[in-house]
């Protein structure tokens, strides 16, 4: 009997961890943001108008070409071509 009680015990424990896993990992993904990156994207919004120079946003760019792909709007490379 003794036993049965301990096997119901770590039996739950491992149940309880699999769903404070599973809760924690489905709210990692749906923390998102919206922005030009796609839903269900991590990236911030940015656009031209959050940069004073075109290198700033180059920069930016360049750090995450998937996720500021809204800074070129041409798909040249170069983001950002109407600032100085």
């Amino acid at each position: 009997m003794n036993s049965r009680i301990k096997y119901t015990g770590i039996f739950l424990a491992i149940l309880l961890l699999g769903l404070i896993i599973s809760c924690s990992e489905s709210s990692d993904s749906g923390e998102t943001t919206s922005n030009a990156g796609g839903s269900g994207s991590n990236c911030p919004t940015k656009t031209c108008g959050d940069f004073s120079s075109r290198a700033a946003a180059q920069a930016t760019y360049d750090s995450n070409k998937s996720c500021y792909k809204n800074l070129d709007s041409d798909s040249d490379g170069i983001a950002c071509e109407n600032l100085k």
